[in-house]
């Protein structure tokens, strides 16, 4: 057989073999998997997932899903990061931390009151927001380039609901898959980021406390929680948008994620969330029915 015709046959060969395994390699959940998703509201168990889902698979699924809900609320405001801490890396056995989409509607006033069941098994974690000031985040090559592009750190309590059957093993690929659970939540006073040594400095020591308002502490913790420093989650996050093309722009509100840990949400409590740090404090509370 002449050479040249084994040199083609051989190229060919080639790129069938790298046609078939990126195909692979970008399997995906159907539109009626993200359908069936969007359209549970999180009011009932979700059965169309399971813990074999690769993370692949469960942010292109997430991707769909994210199209669903744009095209009804047409509010995306920000991008929550999840599994910043032991505890729910742990928890959810998954290794790095992962993202998702806010969206406007989902926020509560200030102190407002929700219903403790207004969907299928919901918690109560308390977490950490900041506000982008502007796009050169994406460009930071230091922290201090970080804190620059950053407006306001906030108190802020998310209200996740955990739509799986208390016997289903969740896995945190599930739950990206899910969006991150992105449900409820509220956002407290901000305080004023200063782009220093001495601010960055002290991001990882401000002392959260989250306690019914009657006083009783339900948790105490630091913010060097989230990976030792707050200011490593947005290096994270920075990172993996900028590989993934993904740019975050002026007044984005982005979650850090959780201090401690995932707490069920209680019937007529009321909550209060405070920082200490920074020589002040700011709060942000919430009431259930």
């Amino acid at each position: 057989m002449p050479f040249n015709f084994l040199g083609k046959f051989f190229k060919i060969f080639i790129l069938i073999y790298i046609l078939s395994t990126s195909l692979n390699s970008h399997d995906c959940l159907t539109m009626d998997i993200a359908k069936t998703i969007f359209n549970n509201e999180s009011k009932q168990p979700i059965i169309v997932l399971d813990n074999t889902i690769s993370l692949e698979e469960a942010y292109c699924g997430q991707e769909k899903l994210n199209y669903l809900i744009n095209k009804k609320y047409n509010d995306k405001i920000g991008y929550k990061v999840g599994f910043t801490g032991k505890a729910l890396q742990e928890r959810f056995n998954i290794k790095s931390p992962a993202s998702g989409v806010l969206y406007k509607h989902m926020f509560l006033k200030n102190n407002a009151s929700i219903n403790y069941d207004f969907a299928y098994r919901t918690f109560i974690e308390p977490d950490m927001l900041v506000i982008i000031k502007s796009s050169e985040i994406m460009n930071a090559k230091s922290s201090l380039d970080i804190l620059a592009n950053l407006k306001t750190i906030h108190p802020f309590i998310e209200m996740p609901a955990l739509p799986f059957t208390k016997n289903t093993l969740v896995n945190g690929n599930m739950l990206v898959a899910a969006n991150m659970l992105a449900t409820k939540m509220v956002m407290g006073e901000g305080i004023k980021v200063e782009s220093n040594e001495e601010f960055l400095s002290q991001l990882p020591n401000i002392k959260t406390i989250f306690k019914y308002k009657d006083g009783q502490v339900i948790q105490e913790a630091m913010s060097s929680n989230l990976m030792k420093n707050p200011i490593n989650v947005l290096k994270w996050l920075i990172n993996d948008f900028n590989e993934k093309g993904i740019k975050l722009k002026a007044n984005d509100r982005i979650s850090l994620g959780s201090v401690g840990k995932l707490y069920p949400l209680e019937s007529g409590k009321s909550y209060l969330y405070t920082f200490k740090g920074f020589g002040q404090s700011s709060s942000v509370s919430l009431n259930t029915n």
